[in-house]
């Protein structure tokens, strides 16, 4: 669902394409690291990879949009700037996105001359493996593809921190679109009342 090969995961696990082979088919079971290993790689916000384009989020989302015009390769807008769009009270300090096909998407971004971050630096432009259950729930926005309201309140609970306070504003504001089954960390319930009552 990711779009990575058996290669691709097996050299992000650590292990031989033919053990990760051996694993999917049931011939072998992973030992307890290698499990571990396999849900870290599989984890999209373990492997991201970071942009610096000099423009902050709003840019870095332009540049998604342009190049998607441009190129028909697929992304779903995701965290801050949906947030911004959808709650309207701060500016995105990043555009997060997930998209398909990962490689296209970089070399896309090399040829325009877009860097990547490096590890101690803001970046503008995040980018996430993405899958096609995501982008068939995104919506267009102003223009712009945002992942479903779904989405970006778990994402946001993933993360936690301030990411969790955006997913208690988004769950509060929009109660008819999160799913029966989420429950979002209490925690984080509280700093939206916090937020709204004594700031």
């Amino acid at each position: 669902m990711q779009g990575l090969t058996q290669a691709e995961l097996a050299n992000l696990i650590g292990i031989s394409r033919t053990a990760l082979s051996h694993i999917e088919r049931g011939k072998s079971q992973p030992s307890r690291s290698t499990q571990e290993s396999l849900e870290r790689a599989l984890n999209p916000f373990l492997n991201l990879i970071r942009f610096r384009c000099g423009e902050g989020a709003v840019g870095g989302a332009e540049i998604l949009q342009k190049i998607s015009a441009k190129r028909g390769l697929t992304y779903a807008l995701t965290l801050d700037v949906p947030t911004w769009l959808l709650t309207r009270y701060q500016t995105p300090a990043a555009a997060w996105a997930y998209v398909l096909r990962l490689q296209q998407w970089v070399d896309a971004l090399t040829e325009l001359g877009v860097s990547k971050a490096p590890e101690a630096e803001r970046a503008d432009l995040i980018l996430l493996r993405g899958t096609t259950e995501i982008m068939d729930e995104s919506t267009v926005v102003q223009g712009l593809r945002i992942a479903s309201v779904r989405r970006v309140m778990e994402d946001c609970a993933e993360l936690s921190g301030r990411h969790a306070l955006d997913a208690a504003r988004l769950f509060l504001a929009y109660p008819r679109e999160r799913p029966s089954r989420f429950r979002l960390d209490p925690a984080a319930v509280v700093k939206v009342w916090e937020d709204v009552l004594w700031t």
